[in-house]
């Protein structure tokens, strides 16, 4: 696959996703490539980024206002600089790959303008409720009923996802799954043929319906139990921890009174991340069963970073993949309780053959998810309908 000059337009986040996946994948295959980034109102940087490749060498990089701003200024701020940063490539592109119904919008009007020929429209993130504000709930998914009947396809990271686009009458010739992948080319896996397991670890953002309270409760039972054993944890509570409406405390003061048991690492590049996983035993993907959890109609990232560095999964009944993990014995699915995650913990640590089992099978289900074959074919599915 190879593009002439290709365009992405995302929110990102402080751990490394989809997107930048895509951005790797797109600056070897481009003659040019134009990256306009947004993170997240919670991230450590807000500042937008722009970056332009020729040739795969990175020419030019701008970043522009990291203001804490409300959350609706934020997404006219985030569109403005969408335009900004475009016009400032001082070119017209070929394919442009939008994520988000706000990046979709800002595609699907430079595509009238004649700037863009055509224009993927990628939903990394969806929910029926996606906002507590019924006002900005319907913006939402009125802006992406737009872009759904104005791009040339859809890319979508569920099944979840991709039947929903099908009840909204999206044809099947332009309505493309795209799981998540893994760089598996970054991945080198130790030996552990003679180890029992003992490092356990929790990856991403701090927040309540990530499990992280179930965690804290649980573990001084466990370490009680299983001396020696030890929580890694490698993200930060974000900034202006809201979730549903609600300001919570920070984690990092609750989880550093457990004691030495608990090794904060903070936030991590993604190939850092890669890097430093492997060395851990068992991991831990804790995500409440609510209804407007986002999860539940995501492919999450961690869990397959997680599998695909050998790591068993205790996971909740959440996300999709919860059911491959339990199929394949690549990991324990346990209630959202106390109780269901230190049983489900201690049955790994206790049965070192079990669990070495489990590594077994997650490492050979990932082989699979390889992010270059992914896009590979997203492409080719996605380029093959006429320009609309």
């Amino acid at each position: 696959m190879r593009f002439t000059k290709a365009l992405l337009i995302s929110h990102i986040t402080d751990l490394a996703g989809p997107s930048e996946a895509l951005e790797n994948y797109l600056k070897a295959r481009s003659d040019v490539l134009g990256i306009i980034y947004h993170p997240f109102h919670y991230c450590s940087d807000r500042r937008s980024i722009a970056r332009k490749y020729v040739g795969g060498r990175l020419v030019s990089e701008k970043k522009r206002c990291g203001a804490a701003l409300p959350g609706l200024v934020t997404y006219f701020k985030d569109a403005f600089f969408s335009v900004f940063f475009f016009l400032g490539f001082f070119s017209r592109f070929e394919t442009c790959v939008a994520c988000d119904p706000l990046n979709g919008v800002v595609a699907m009007v430079l595509k009238r303008l004649g700037l863009i020929r055509r224009v993927v429209y990628y939903t990394i993130d969806w929910m029926p409720e996606r906002f507590a504000s019924k006002m900005l709930n319907k913006l939402y998914h009125a802006l992406d009923r737009f872009c759904l009947d104005n791009c040339d396809a859809a890319w979508n990271i569920s099944p979840r996802i991709v039947e929903i686009r099908r009840e909204q009458g999206l044809p099947d010739d332009r309505n493309v799954l795209v799981p998540v992948g893994v760089d598996l080319e970054k991945i080198d896996l130790p030996d552990k043929s003679a180890k029992t397991p003992r490092d356990v670890v929790l990856l991403g953002a701090l927040s309540p319906s990530k499990g992280v309270d179930l965690v804290i409760e649980a573990w001084p039972a466990l370490t009680q139990r299983f001396p020696g054993l030890t929580l890694h944890v490698i993200g930060k509570t974000p900034n202006n921890a809201i979730e549903d409406g609600v300001v919570y405390a920070p984690y990092e003061p609750r989880l550093t009174a457990l004691g030495e048991s608990v090794v904060l690492h903070g936030v991590m590049n993604h190939d850092k991340v890669l890097e430093t996983l492997p060395a851990f035993d068992l991991s831990l993907a804790l995500y409440r069963p609510t209804d407007n959890n986002l999860s539940r109609w995501a492919d999450p990232s961690r869990v397959k970073d997680y599998l695909a560095c050998g790591l068993p999964v205790v996971i909740t009944d959440v996300p999709e993949i919860a059911k491959d993990v339990d199929a394949l014995a690549a990991g324990v699915v346990a209630p959202y309780t106390v109780d269901g995650v230190a049983t489900a913990i201690a049955a790994m640590v206790e049965d070192p053959d079990r669990w070495r089992a489990m590594r077994q099978a997650a490492v050979a289900y990932m082989q699979r998810y390889r992010w270059s074959a992914i896009f590979d074919a997203s492409f080719e599915a996605a380029l093959a309908p006429p320009v609309r």
